[in-house]
């Protein structure tokens, strides 16, 4: 996938955004740590009788939000978090290190705060996930000479809720659903497998602090 068109939506989104955020005081800034339920286990490699096999693991991401009144805002995020891959067949299993995965996440939002310090909301957007990953020693080892990931535009869905500990500082609970998959392709001795995919869907579970302007 081309990712100018994605660098350049979130660009003029955050110009957008801003220039919208004249018109309300609002600004909140967060962090979270994360857990990342994103284990899953791709088709099998061509004929080859093996698998890519990748494990759920611990995020953290940066937030921030726009209110552009007391029911509606926008959260632009950035998070990571760091899998470990292996590839499994025949009751083997090889270690193929850690594949970095960055969402970059827009969600619009709407706010339902009627139950005094409680910030309850739910929200809809679009994220698109960057990999980066390294060849493993063990992989090359075992005669894999390339191994490449690439990511994809996903729908997003969310639930969570903020609770004011004062004026500025806010505790936040949040729940996401991605529906987010993984390409893959490997190059081996014997030339090129086919390209499989890593569905991995992950929901993510974080708690964090925040700070509101």
């Amino acid at each position: 996938m081309n990712r100018r068109p994605l660098i350049c939506f979130l660009v003029l989104f955050v110009v957008a955004v801003g220039n919208a955020s004249a018109q309300s005081p609002e600004w909140r800034y967060g962090g979270r740590l994360s857990w990342v339920d994103s284990g899953t286990t791709s088709e099998e490699l061509g004929d080859s009788g093996t698998m890519l096999d990748l494990d759920s693991g611990l995020g953290i991401e940066f937030d921030a939000t726009v209110l552009f009144s007391d029911i509606f805002g926008v959260e632009l995020s950035v998070g990571t978090t760091a899998p470990r891959l292996r590839l499994i067949g025949d009751g083997d299993s090889i270690d193929g290190g850690r594949v970095w995965l960055v969402p970059l996440t827009a969600i619009a939002q709407y706010h339902h705060p009627v139950y005094g310090p409680w910030d309850p909301y739910i929200g809809l957007g679009i994220s698109w996930t960057a990999p980066f990953y390294s060849l493993s020693t063990d992989l090359k080892d075992a005669g894999v000479e390339r191994l490449e990931f690439e990511g994809e535009l996903s729908g997003v869905a969310q639930l969570g809720t903020n609770y004011q500990v004062d004026n500025r500082w806010y505790v936040n609970i949040d729940l996401r659903y991605f529906s987010a998959s993984l390409e893959a392709q490997m190059r081996t001795e014997d030339g090129d497998l086919p390209t499989v995919t890593l569905d991995t869907k992950p929901v993510v579970f974080s708690l964090g602090i925040g700070y509101k302007f």
